[in-house]
């Protein structure tokens, strides 16, 4: 099992070299770690089921997965569910007597 320590390695030698082609082309050159950070969090949201999704954001809830992961995993499909209990939770609490008619 993975632990806080373990690093992320993998074989990327033409990647590396892409990298440092763009990195030489730009005035200030190219921050390759946050492109590695953003790049892995797209790919981990992408690779993850609807079933997986709720899934977490059980366990989320249930404050079994810190707000850090969950928004890594998850992204802006966390707010969108945080707005969308809000609305359900307005929703059943609105007075509906008299809407129906007999």
């Amino acid at each position: 099992m993975a632990t806080n320590n373990d690093k992320i390695q993998f074989r990327g030698e033409t990647e590396k070299e892409a990298t440092q082609v763009v990195d030489q082309m730009r005035l200030g050159g190219i921050n390759i770690s946050e492109l590695a950070r953003q790049g892995l969090q797209e790919k981990l949201r992408e690779v993850l089921s609807d079933e997986e999704k709720i899934t977490l954001h059980q366990r989320y809830k249930q404050g079994k997965l810190s707000e850090e992961v969950a928004e890594v995993l998850l992204g802006d499909a966390l707010e969108e569910i945080k707005r969308e209990r809000e609305a359900f939770t307005e929703a059943a609490e609105l007075d509906t007597s008299g809407v129906f008619q007999e």
